[in-house]
């Protein structure tokens, strides 16, 4: 393996741990599976998780640095949604296996 290939697996690696830590937090995961459904505007998305919006706003920008959602502006609003279809399969697989385990 180059250095040049080595390099490019710890950019991977180190990509995929900043995924990871994004969608560690329960009220990040929760944005996230509330936005498997579709695009939402930061102000529907906040009375549903039930946490200020100076707080889902940070979640919002954190799960956006980490590639999983996008953002676009519609006027004044905001609207989110995975930024890919296969992080939505990615999320629905883990839920199946989740309940799965929980099941046992």
């Amino acid at each position: 393996m180059s250095e040049c290939d080595i390099m490019t697996t710890d950019r991977q690696s180190e990509w995929r741990v900043h995924f990871h830590k994004a969608l560690s937090n329960l009220e990040r995961l929760r944005i996230v599976d509330f936005l498997a459904d579709g695009e939402q505007c930061q102000c529907d998305i906040f009375p549903q998780i039930g946490l200020s919006q100076s707080t889902v706003s940070a979640y919002l920008t954190q799960l956006v640095r980490a590639g999983i959602l996008s953002v676009r502006r519609e006027g004044t609003r905001k609207l989110y949604s995975l930024s890919d279809s296969r992080i939505r399969n990615m999320i629905e697989d883990i839920r199946v296996v989740a309940v799965e385990k929980i099941a046992r």
